[in-house]
């Protein structure tokens, strides 16, 4: 089960369609990566600006529409048609703008979930110790 959709999320998104893009009962490999693969794309947006997963209720059941809307382009690309119905093509689409939007700040999942705390072109200090520095201020001063 993923952090955002499961088996049963998906086959309700599929219906009729599900059986011929996932040969089971036995072997749930196939689906079981892509839920993974869906997830990891909403993840590696959302973990710019949110701890991933995201576990707020109320972002869940918005990032559950586009993990949703982006598991349904991979599966219809696993498929053995040619052509992503072009509904989905355009749903999956609109999913990937909103998590450019997450990750650029301009759409939040609400007051409730957690944040990451991001410092200024994504560097951080490290402090090392070592030896006084040979160089300083004071001793290149007019040079």
């Amino acid at each position: 089960m993923g952090n955002y959709i499961d088996s049963d999320d998906v086959r309700a998104r599929l219906r009729d369609n599900f059986g011929s893009l996932y040969e089971l009962p036995g072997d749930t490999a196939d689906l079981d990566a892509d839920i993974e693969q869906a997830e990891a794309v909403v993840n590696s947006f959302c973990g710019r600006r949110y701890a991933v997963p995201v576990t707020s209720a109320t972002a869940v059941k918005f990032l559950k529409a586009i993990a949703l809307d982006l598991f349904e382009e991979i599966a219809w690309a696993r498929g053995a048609g040619d052509e992503i119905p072009k509904k989905v093509s355009l749903r999956a689409g609109v999913a990937r703008d909103m998590l450019r939007d997450i990750a650029a700040g301009k759409l939040t999942l609400g007051g409730d979930a957690a944040a990451t705390e991001q410092t200024a072109g994504g560097a951080e200090a490290i402090v090392v110790d070592g030896n006084a520095p040979e160089f300083d201020r004071d001793k290149m001063d007019g040079f």
